[in-house]
C-alpha cells in the first residue's frame, strides 16, 4: 500500500519537531556533547547529522520548485513503491518508540564535532533553520502548482524523489532521529542518577 503524503498533516508533525527543538535547548550542554557509549552520537551529533541530510536534498529542491516543467499538483499525491517502501520503514514503532531498520549511515553523511569545545546551540540553530527550510517547502509544494520532476536521493540514482515524497522522507528521518535523541538523553540521565 503507497503511502499518501498529506501536507497539513507534515506541517503539524514539522511543529512538533519544533517544540522539541525547543525543550532540547534546555537541556545542559553536558548532556548534548556526551556520547552514551563509543560508537553512539551523541544527541548534538545527531543533530548535526540531520543537518548535514538535509544540506544534500537543498539545491536538488530548489532546482525542482524553480523548474518550468509542470507535470500536475501535488495535492493528495501517492508515493511511488520505492519512496513509499522507506518511508513507511523509518518512523519509530511501538509504545517504547523503538527505533527499527538501523541503518548503516554513509561516511559523508556522519557528523563531526569536537564533543569537548562545540556549542550545542550553534547546532540546534542550524538545524532549527533547516526544519523552517522543510516546512517553506511543503508550503510551496502544497499552495502552488508544483513540478513534479524526479531527482536522485541523496544515496543517487537507486532512489528517486519528487518534492513531496523527498520532504516526506526527510520529515521521517528527522522523526526517527528525534526518538533517537530522546533514547539517548534518557539513558545517559539514567547513567548520572
Amino acid at each position: 500500500m503507497s503511502v499518501i503524503i498529506k501536507p497539513k498533516e507534515q506541517l503539524k508533525r514539522i511543529e512538533i519537531l519544533f517544540q522539541y527543538l525547543d525543550k532540547i535547548k534546555e537541556v545542559e550542554i553536558g548532556l548534548l556533547n556526551k556520547r552514551p557509549r563509543a560508537k553512539a552520537w551523541a544527541p548534538a551529533e545527531v543533530i548535526k547529522h540531520m543537518t548535514i541530510a538535509h544540506k544534500v536534498y537543498e539545491p536538488k529542491i530548489q532546482r525542482a520548485l524553480t523548474s518550468n516543467k509542470s507535470l500536475g499538483e501535488a495535492t493528495g499525491l501517492k508515493c511511488s513503491s520505492i519512496p513509499s517502501y522507506l518511508i513507511k520503514r523509518f518512523p519509530p514503532k511501538g509504545e517504547q518508540n523503538e527505533v527499527k531498520f538501523k541503518m548503516k549511515t554513509f561516511k559523508r553523511f556522519k557528523p563531526t564535532l569536537n564533543l569537548k569545545s562545540s556549542d550545542p546551540n550553534e547546532v540546534i540553530s542550524e538545524f532549527s533553520n533547516c526544519l523552517s527550510t522543510l516546512k517553506k517547502w511543503i508550503i510551496d509544494y502544497s499552495e502552488h502548482e508544483t513540478p513534479l520532476i524526479k531527482f536522485n536521493s541523496a544515496i543517487g540514482p537507486l532512489v528517486r524523489f519528487n518534492i513531496p515524497e523527498a520532504c516526506e522522507f526527510i520529515l521521517c528521518h528527522n522523526e526517527r532521529h528525534f526518538q533517537q535523541i530522546e533514547n539517548t538523553l534518557i539513558s545517559l540521565r539514567k547513567e548520572n542518577c
